[in-house]
Order: C-alpha cells, then structure tokens, then sequence
C-alpha cells in the first residue's frame, strides 16, 4: 500500500498547488530575461574601456556622402569639348505651354 504513494512533496502540496507553483517558477525566469543588467556591469565596462584607449570605438578617417550628395557625384559629367560645347536637343512643343496662355477665368458681367 505505502509504494504506490506520490512522493511527499507532491502529497503535501497537491497537484493544482504543483503546477501553479511551476508556473510562478517559470514567469520568474521569463521575467528576467527582460531585466537591464545590474549597474557595476557596466561600470565595470567603462573602467576597462578607459583604461585600454585601443578597445575603444575607433572613428573613420571621413563620413560617407548621403542622398543628394552622392547622386550628384556619381552622375555622368562632361568632360571632353565637344560635350561641354553640345547644344541643347530640340524637344518638341509641350501643348500645355499654350494652354497655360489661356485664363483660367474671365468677367462675363459686373456686380451691382
């Protein structure tokens, strides 16, 4: 009869206080995973970096170009005479040019 009993812990506390008491266990250790680490760490760190100027962050020589900069830079330019001395392509007539020539209102009467 006294072999097919649970062990003590499990008859002491049941089996509902168990699995609650394994789930508080395991939101405890979710939970510090999301924890900051503790101060010294990180003063620990900067003591080191100080006293090793070589661990530091070394910065570049130049910054790179962005955007704008660069799509002007990298565009075809002209370089030979007979590039910079090219006149322009004849482009043909935009009709809404003549169309802007036009109000766009006009007084058909005065007011009284």
């Amino acid at each position: 009869n006294g072999q097919n009993r649970p062990p003590w812990h499990v008859h002491l506390l049941g089996m509902a206080s168990l699995l609650r008491l394994a789930l508080c266990c395991l939101l405890l250790a979710a939970a510090a995973a999301f924890t900051a680490p503790p101060r010294t760490a990180g003063a620990a760190l900067r003591v080191r970096m100080a006293s090793a100027p070589s661990a530091a962050v070394a910065m570049a020589h130049h910054v790179n170009k962005k955007a704008t900069k660069k799509h002007a830079d990298r565009r075809p330019k002209k370089k030979s005479l007979a590039d910079k001395n090219r006149k322009a392509p004849p482009y043909p007539v935009n009709p809404m040019a003549l169309v802007k020539d036009t109000p766009d209102w006009s007084i058909v009467q005065k007011a009284d």
